[in-house]
């Protein structure tokens, strides 16, 4: 019989070419499922448990905003900020002297109230202690026993600053005698309103302050131990790199690097340091590396009365102490500046240096990426590092046109200048909030401390969804400020607010939110206890 079975003249045959293109096409196509799903493994939100973290979270191309001076002007003698300027600072200054006038502090004799001559010598430090700088908690203030003290019963510096900005000493004056005594009523009478916001504030709590000062604790790991040798880097590049993406992975969702301009850091204060008073910035620290980290976008929508800043404090403050131990274990010293731990240095020029936002006219940093809505952190230390350059994306300009944060500010801190041309700072022009009339809102404020309503009204602080990432480029290449205006516009036309006035206690106000809370913040859904809203007139 024939053979019918064809083959070619090297004896492979027609079924077995049709196999092995079959298996070869199979191949492929499984190589091309497995590539496939090799790269789709490579994107972040396959990262189970770490989807939120990594380099992606900065997705803003800075390159093409980079300028190659700060946007801040010099027009003057500059100098670093005092004690006495700051609320915070001050009020430190202010415990000591009416303690002292009322014969209650550790330095004063306990017979008659004059001052002693010495005390026990760890009493100033103890107070010192009590008071130190952290954006975490006010101060505590006099009590209104006997009432606030005349101007001339406080010591230097706070008497003549007192005489100089004599609205200060009013502003102080009717913290202490009014705003505390009415905001314990208000407590009394609303507090449980505001039980779920408390305990998710509360729940961010994590503080470990320094205690040494920086020749000690730069230069010391975990459990005394003296950090290693330093371990060379390729470059600085490939530094300023590997520092970025490891803090990116402990938590920052932006990062940058400055070199440190001394004048940034507080003339006061050094965190360990047994001298309250003006100290040398240490010359280890050469540079500055700036991180930032968002609210929850939920809570921080329903400022200024049941939102809180702790759940970005304490994930800023958390990420800094991570990197400087990571920076610390490869040999180099370092310090970490944070909400929870204390800073030694100004946030908001670093910021802007270090090339993550510019500064808007609410005070605080605006970045691209969301806004104003983060909080920020730093580590310093002499590490060599390729700096960043600033950036200018348009915020000057579309501050000056926009104006929302002045209107809504219930505390009327916010100026309503067409611009910044006359707001000049320890020598630097710049925008510049009152900021202890805004530190007295703070204490009106019946959730987690603070306001933050500027922070949230703010255009820029908007999620990244594709409408609102299309609106921000379009304006950062639109120079005619058509976007600019017309963003503006459909703020104030398609998401009302309340009014300023409406944020303040009753019977003034309603201690009104700028949105409602998100449902796991809302009391009467889940806790079986009476709370009067008084954002109902309750």
């Amino acid at each position: 019989m024939a053979d019918h079975k064809q083959s070619d003249s090297r004896g492979v045959s027609r079924r077995d070419f049709i196999k092995v293109g079959g298996a070869v096409a199979a191949g492929i196509q499984i190589g091309a499922v497995a590539g496939a799903g090799l790269e789709a493994g490579r994107d972040p939100a396959t990262h189970t448990g770490w989807q939120h973290l990594g380099e992606h979270t900065q997705f803003v191309d800075r390159k093409p905003l980079e300028i190659d001076t700060p946007p801040y002007e010099k027009v003057g003698p500059t100098r670093r900020p005092r004690e006495e300027e700051s609320p915070f600072g001050r009020q430190r200054l202010v415990m000591r002297d009416t303690m002292r006038a009322r014969g209650t502090h550790p330095t004063a004799k306990a017979t008659n109230g004059e001052l002693g001559s010495g005390g026990p010598p760890d009493g100033e430090k103890d107070l010192a202690d009590r008071t130190r700088r952290t954006v975490t908690d006010a101060h505590p203030a006099p009590s209104r026993q006997q009432g606030y003290p005349p101007m001339e019963a406080f010591s230097e510096p706070v008497k003549s600053y007192y005489e100089r900005f004599p609205e200060v000493y009013d502003f102080d004056q009717f913290r202490v005698e009014s705003i505390l005594p009415k905001r314990r009523e208000d407590q009394m009478k609303y507090g449980a309103h505001y039980t779920l916001i408390k305990a998710w504030s509360n729940a961010w709590e994590t503080t470990e302050p320094i205690t040494e000062p920086p020749e000690i604790s730069d230069f010391t790991m975990a459990h005394g131990r003296p950090i290693p040798g330093a371990v060379p880097f390729k470059s600085p590049r490939k530094a300023a790199e590997l520092i970025k993406k490891v803090t990116h992975h402990f938590g920052a969702s932006m990062v940058g690097i400055a070199r440190l301009n001394p004048n940034w850091c507080y003339d006061y204060g050094l965190r360990g340091s047994q001298n309250h008073g003006p100290y040398k910035v240490p010359d280890h620290w050469t540079c500055v590396i700036a991180l930032g980290v968002p609210h929850q976008w939920e809570q921080v929508q329903s400022n200024p009365n049941c939102g809180t800043s702790y759940d970005a404090y304490s994930r800023a403050s958390i990420a800094a102490r991570r990197l400087e131990h990571f920076i610390k274990s490869l040999g180099y010293p370092a310090r970490r500046h944070s909400p929870m731990d204390g800073y030694d240095l100004m946030a908001v020029p670093v910021l802007v240096d270090a090339g993550l936002g510019e500064q808007g006219r609410h005070g605080i940093v605006i970045t691209p990426e969301a806004g104003s809505n983060f909080r920020a952190a730093f580590v310093t230390t002499n590490l060599p590092m390729q700096v960043d350059k600033p950036i200018d994306f348009g915020v000057r300009k579309f501050c000056e046109h926009c104006k929302i944060c002045a209107e809504i500010c219930p505390s009327n801190s916010i100026s309503f200048a067409p611009d910044n041309s006359d707001s000049h700072y320890r020598g630097y022009r710049h925008w510049q909030i009152r900021e202890t009339s805004c530190y007295n809102y703070w204490m009106q404020s019946m959730g987690g401390l603070g306001c933050r309503l500027c922070l949230i009204a703010c255009p820029y602080s908007r999620k990244a969804n594709w409408a609102h990432t299309l609106a921000r480029a379009a304006d950062t290449r639109d120079p005619t400020g058509l976007v600019r205006r017309t963003l503006t516009w459909m703020q104030k036309t398609f998401f009302k607010a309340p009014s300023a006035r409406e944020y303040l206690p009753p019977p003034d106000g309603r201690f009104a939110n700028y949105r409602q809370p998100p449902e796991w913040l809302q009391v009467k859904k889940y806790l079986k206890i009476s709370a009067p809203d008084p954002t109902r007139g309750e």
